[in-house]
């Protein structure tokens, strides 16, 4: 399985390109300023296992970690890459997927809270991870109460918010805007209408209008209010005590609660505190989701602020995944202090603007209830189209653009400059949000673009005077081009078979390196090395490897590397090997 780990390019309608690498491949890439991402690969418990790390600045400015709940509702799920489309004109976002949920409805497990306002409450027998206005994360169990009040009445319990009863439970809900559109179909449900109720603040006195008392529920919840939901004996209390007109009080407690933090995500259990692994949290989990290895994702944070996002692949023969101590480990030996799991299996996925770069072991992207994002307010520079750029004609590496994203109106300077200092293109002054892509193409009857490592600078500042931006380099190189294979496809057998032909072009003196690699990464066979003068250069390869031994089925790529003061072009072709049955024969002896 070839993994997508190599990032060469991003936008074209803001889009990243993620490139095929070889599996067994580790990188290490610039995402945004501030913010890297690696692939690494481990044996952990002899078992081989690959990490997915972003590392982020502490959060502040213009770094925010934030849940992103999917539809922006609790009801439904929805992709961490949709999500972070849906938020790219807001911000360029890199994250995770975040708490377990509910397959019925998608309605997360525990507690999302987010500008103030809670969505969705938490599970006291798990953890819950804060994101404090200081940008330090808080990892606890926090315990939900609350109470409703009719008018003249006393205080009754409040058994749920934004989730619905089990079948055979019995209660009061309250259903807010952000539940969805209308509240769960239940038979003997009576629904509550309120209106004009406050957003949804913990611990503190939430006052509404009564408007409506129904039977049935799917009652339509009121964008700037909510519905009362009780089922059982609930039902007839809520009747005697709400009456159109009158008032309503509830309160949701939230207890042990931070009152300095920002947004707060569920999940669990925890797995580093103060430096330590956490080999057993005593989390209301079970053995099944704690003990296996599993893909496994979690969050941490170094002692100096910075955030980990770390998404583990597993379930395949290229990574195992991995055990929640043993990924307590993992975290601690990168420097974490304070880290909790997320969810797991499946759902594991790490994604930036838009692009999975892990393996989710589904084979795809799995809808989730919410993710943990690192919103990114400033200038994206993305990598160029292609980090060599060969416009000579041969449609391989022949299409070049730059570009950058500005997410809230700025004063921008962007320029190109060639390998000579020169300015090739520039543009200084406001722009409003949105992605600005310039192709770079040879001027119509005019040089040709110099060859050598071009520049690509972006600076803007925004209206709070926060600078930002970056640099992104590319080569302009056409030392080799014009790459021709004659087969694409080998019959390969024991006995001398047929050959692919490969011709291309050199059009000044270079090193050139010719082989030939596996599917699954590594070189089978070297077919040329050596220093080349310009002209056309043509070799042969036969499906064997470098012993002369006829290579496995699969696809196999010819790559043709060039060297030079200019620097380093490649180009490369596929051939699927096939390896048809041979036929045997049996001799019979007669005596």
């Amino acid at each position: 399985m070839l993994r997508s780990a190599l990032i060469l390019a991003a936008f074209a309608a803001v889009l990243l390109v993620v490139q095929p690498a070889q599996a067994a491949q580790d990188v290490r890439l610039r995402l945004l300023p501030g913010v890297t991402y690696t692939r690494e690969t481990r044996v952990i418990d002899g078992r081989t296992t690959v990490f997915h790390v972003v590392t982020t600045p502490r959060p502040g400015g213009l770094y925010e970690l934030r849940p992103v709940l999917s539809n922006d509702q609790v009801q439904g799920r929805e992709t961490v890459s949709d999500m972070q489309r849906r938020w790219s004109p807001l911000a360029t976002a890199v994250g995770v997927n975040g708490d377990l949920f509910n397959w019925e409805t998608g309605h997360p497990s525990g507690i999302l809270f987010r500008d103030g306002v809670l969505v969705s409450r938490p599970i006291g027998g798990r953890s819950s991870l804060g994101i404090g206005l200081d940008g330090l994360l808080r990892i606890a169990r926090i315990d939900f109460f609350g109470t409703w009040q009719a008018q003249g009445f006393p205080r009754e319990p409040l058994h749920q918010f934004n989730r619905p009863f089990d079948a055979k439970q019995v209660g009061v809900a309250l259903f807010a805007p952000t539940w969805g559109a209308a509240t769960p179909q239940v038979a003997d449900a009576v629904d509550v209408v309120l209106a004009s109720l406050p957003p949804a603040a913990p611990n503190t006195d939430l006052v509404a209008t009564v408007v409506d008392v129904r039977p049935g529920g799917g009652t339509p919840i009121p964008p700037d209010g909510a519905v009362l939901q009780a089922t059982g004996f609930w039902g007839n209390k809520l009747i005697e005590k709400a009456s159109p007109g009158s008032t309503m009080t509830l309160r949701l407690i939230l207890r042990p609660w931070w009152e300095d933090v920002a947004s707060a995500i569920g999940g669990g259990p925890i797995i580093v505190r103060d430096g330590k692994v956490v080999a057993s949290a005593g989390e209301d989990f079970t053995a099944s989701q704690l003990n296996p290895r599993h893909p496994r994702t979690a969050v941490g944070q170094l002692a100096d602020g910075r955030v980990l996002l770390v998404a583990v692949d597993g379930r395949d023969d290229e990574s195992a995944g991995i055990t929640l101590p043993a990924l307590g480990a993992e975290l601690v030996r990168r420097g974490v202090v304070a880290g909790m799991a997320l969810d797991a299996g499946g759902s594991t996925t790490l994604a930036f603007d838009g692009r999975v770069l892990n393996e989710p072991s589904d084979g795809a992207e799995r809808p989730v209830s919410d993710a943990l994002m690192l919103l990114y307010y400033g200038a994206f520079v993305p990598e160029p189209t292609a980090s060599v750029y060969s416009p000579n004609g041969d449609g391989f590496g022949d299409a070049q653009q730059v570009a950058y994203k500005v997410v809230r109106p700025s004063t921008v300077s962007a320029r190109l400059i060639a390998p000579d200092g020169s300015v090739f293109w520039q543009e200084e002054g406001p722009r409003d949000p949105g992605t600005v892509v310039v192709p770079v193409v040879p001027p119509e009857g005019g040089p040709a673009l110099l060859e050598g490592r071009w520049r690509w600078v972006v600076r803007a500042t925004d209206a709070n005077g926060n600078v930002s931006g970056g640099e992104r380099r590319f080569t302009v190189n056409t030392t080799i081009g014009h790459l021709r294979l004659s087969r694409r496809t080998l019959q390969v057998r024991a006995a001398v078979g047929p050959t692919t032909r490969a011709s291309f072009r050199v059009a000044r003196r270079a090193g050139v390196r010719v082989q030939v690699e596996a599917p699954g990464g590594g070189v089978v066979r070297r077919l040329l090395l050596r220093r080349l003068e310009p002209g056309t250069t043509r070799i042969a390869w036969n499906g064997r490897d470098a012993r002369g031994r006829p290579v496995a089925q699969g696809r196999y790529r010819i790559r043709v590397i060039a060297t030079n003061a200019v620097g380093k072009a490649e180009l490369f072709g596929d051939v699927i090997v096939r390896r048809p049955k041979e036929k045997t024969f049996t001799v019979v002896s007669r005596s």
